[in-house]
């Protein structure tokens, strides 16, 4: 079993945080792998609550904040590094007026949650404020807790993996569609290390 090195996770979040991202994108994301799952962009009955503690709860976490907060509109600091337990507070429609960016986003009608057929291009200029997340970084910063079977997985396997998971492939390794393009860049994976993983027994 073979798990991310450290090093370049804290690497990996540094970056993702030191781009001005909205912080909802990462529950944006969640929609597009609900949708890919349930095969419609309407009535997305999200669990955000879940998808949190999947992919960004830590251990040894402050007390009443446990998950990292990858993304963020501001300046990069430890006051804004974690994430309340109230996720789903976060998310409720009540929390959530139209003028903000995650409404142009994704339409919630009572309690149901919806994806326009643009939603990749609103969340680019909503949410990333026209700038692509880099998606080795936050492939990495998902994936930091699995064990990985491979050590020879390569950074581009990762991608794949993510790409496939989260809806933009139809499976491992194809080509990724026209949503990925808009939202994603590929730049950090020029000169990837090659010893990025460990061995966890």
């Amino acid at each position: 079993m073979y798990v991310i090195r450290k090093q370049i996770v804290a690497r990996c979040l540094s970056r993702l945080r030191n781009q001005k991202t909205h912080t909802l994108f990462a529950g944006y994301l969640y929609l597009q792998q609900r949708a890919s799952q349930l095969g419609q962009l309407e009535n997305l009955q999200p669990d955000f609550l879940s998808f949190f503690k999947q992919f960004f709860e830590v251990d040894n976490h402050p007390l009443g904040a446990p998950y990292i907060k990858p993304f963020t509109e501001q300046i990069p600091s430890i006051k804004n590094l974690w994430l309340n337990e109230n996720i789903a507070g976060s998310y409720a429609p009540s929390s959530l007026r139209p003028e903000q960016p995650f409404r142009k986003v994704v339409r919630i009608e009572g309690k149901k949650y919806s994806l326009p057929p643009d939603h990749a291009q609103r969340a680019f200029e909503h949410l990333l404020y026209r700038t692509s997340v880099q998606v080795a970084d936050l492939a990495v910063v998902f994936y930091r807790d699995f064990g990985l079977h491979d050590g020879s997985l390569t950074i581009d396997d990762l991608i794949g993996i993510f790409a496939f998971e989260f809806g933009y492939a139809n499976d491992e390794g194809d080509e990724p569609n026209d949503n990925f393009r808009i939202l994603f860049s590929n730049d950090t994976t020029k000169g990837w290390e090659k010893d990025w993983l460990e061995s966890h027994e």
